[in-house]
């Protein structure tokens, strides 16, 4: 009986650590994702409020604040602008300033 509460435990322990690796498995929070590291895999869901100067960054607001996203590889954040969306990337830092690089980018509402 030991056995089997300890091999489930183990188990447990090793389903829970391996999402805890995968970050881009779970959304997150803006908060969340500028806490994340360089490279860190992240998908957020918010509303782009609009764009960040050039053509290819945006704004991306949920409740815990904003962050910047660069669309490069995504052309249709233009007509995304007032829209709530899930951007899936990586974390990057650019001027002092945390963002996202976009891989993609999809309307959700």
């Amino acid at each position: 009986m030991k056995k089997y509460l300890l091999l489930t435990f183990g188990l447990l322990c090793m389903s829970t650590a391996a999402l805890a690796t995968h970050p881009s498995q779970q959304e997150m929070t803006v908060r969340d994702a500028k806490a994340q590291r360089e490279n860190a895999h992240v998908v957020v869901e918010g509303k782009i409020t609009g764009r960040a100067g050039q053509s290819d960054r945006y704004w991306l607001r949920d409740g815990t604040g904003r962050i910047l996203i660069n669309v490069e590889r995504c052309n249709k954040a233009r007509r995304l602008i007032g829209r709530q969306v899930r951007v899936v990337g990586k974390i990057g830092h650019e001027n002092d300033r945390i963002k996202i690089e976009a891989k993609t980018l999809n309307h959700i509402k």
